[in-house]
């Protein structure tokens, strides 16, 4: 189990059907939005300046229970989210809970 204590601004869950790609395919998302300082970006043909805060986005669990803990709360708020590895992709971790 690893954590992440971040700034939550809020979560989503939806599934559906993707017709982006020509032939329809179904899909699931499930995120957790925090903030995150903002980070500069410089290379041979950008120069790109940014301060304050950027809200990024770490994947949850597709599970309507963990989506209903989330959505009971008053964002934004701090919290410790608890991580463990994507079972469909143990190089990655997702939200699973979360500690106030």
């Amino acid at each position: 189990m690893t954590t992440l204590t971040v700034m939550v601004t809020g979560a989503v869950l939806g599934s559906g059907i993707s017709k982006k790609s020509g032939s329809p395919k179904p899909y699931q998302m499930a995120n957790v939005m925090y903030l995150a300082p903002s980070e500069s970006f410089q290379n041979d043909d950008h120069n790109i300046q940014r301060c304050g805060m950027q809200e990024k986005q770490i994947p949850m669990v597709f599970n309507q229970n963990v989506y209903a803990q989330f959505a009971q709360l008053s964002y934004p708020l701090q919290l410790q989210l608890i991580l463990e590895p994507d079972p469909s992709n143990p190089t990655r971790n997702v939200v699973v809970d979360f500690k106030e």
